[in-house]
């Protein structure tokens, strides 16, 4: 039997995604486990009041709604366990893939095929999410030989094979194009294997430093965990270092978009300050098409 291991970081606990990331389409032959491994808990004051004003919220804007439709209600841990997760607490460290270290002090990645690691706060679209991952979906190829910047090159459509990371979305245009968001990610158990020790490399200082929040349940925002955006970078740098670039794909050529995702950012599906009116475009043309708005 072939496995996909889910584990989603507990943060933003957007009773919207745990129900709809569970009730993904399991492949034939396939089993999927899902984890969320978190770092504060759903019934903590901070979790809740940070999202009360969205819960209250009597504007009709579209963005709004969504983020009032994410967090309906403030899902508890027993519902989210109720629904099929396996809910683990842990320390608040860092962000992104953070979790699967946390996880993996526990369990053997080896036990699965490939692993998605996600972010809470995501608003799940499709529930074919895997069966066409399995089935070999188009995405986008880079074209690396083409690179004409620092971190960025073209793409091109194929079916989904030899990867080994697979990723939401990738905008072309964007300075930064080549920096995994680590939102919404799937990472082939061969590539695990190449990360030293297995694990993800999470405590580079970049530019701001190390910063850990061990103990605190408060949201910061953009600028208070600006810092962790460097371990980002730090996984790009490992898949240029170790020749992976060609083995990348992604799912849209739009960044935090896809059929089967929209990234939130810090928390909320309205807020774009990392990509801009090309997001907002981007979110419109799918949801349009899905007939959302």
């Amino acid at each position: 039997m072939n496995k996909i291991l889910v584990i989603a970081t507990g943060w933003h606990f957007s009773s919207h995604f745990y129900e709809n990331m569970i009730q993904q389409k399991a492949p034939d032959g396939w089993e999927i486990d899902y984890y969320c491994v978190a770092h504060r808990e759903p019934e903590n004051e901070n979790t809740i009041t940070e999202k009360d004003h969205v819960r209250s919220n009597k504007n009709d804007n579209y963005l709004d709604q969504l983020d009032k439709m994410m967090y309906e209600y403030p899902i508890t841990t027993n519902q989210i366990k109720n629904l099929g997760w396996n809910f683990m607490l842990e320390d608040n460290t860092v962000g992104d893939m953070e979790c699967f270290n946390q996880w993996a002090d526990y369990y053997d990645y080896k036990d699965y095929d490939f692993v998605l690691i996600t972010h809470d706060d995501n608003l799940i679209l499709s529930d074919q999410l895997f069966v066409d991952i399995v089935n070999g979906v188009d995405v986008h190829k880079p074209i690396f030989e083409k690179r004409y910047s620092k971190h960025q090159f073209p793409t091109e459509i194929i079916k989904l094979d030899n990867w080994l990371f697979l990723d939401n979305g990738y905008t072309e245009q964007i300075p930064k194009a080549f920096e995994p968001r680590g939102s919404f990610s799937f990472y082939k158990k061969e590539l695990i294997d190449m990360l030293p020790d297995n694990k993800f490399d999470m405590y580079q200082a970049g530019g701001e430093g190390v910063v850990t929040r061990v103990g605190k349940t408060n949201s910061v925002g953009h600028k208070g965990i600006s810092a962790w955006n460097a371990h980002s970078g730090t996984f790009r740098d490992f898949l240029y270092d170790s020749n992976l670039v060609e083995n990348t794909r992604w799912l849209s050529d739009m960044k935090r978009v896809s059929k089967y995702c929209v990234e939130g950012e810090r928390g909320f599906i309205k807020n774009h300050k990392a990509d801009g009116n090309q997001y907002l475009r981007n979110l419109e043309t799918v949801l349009k098409g899905m007939g959302w708005i």
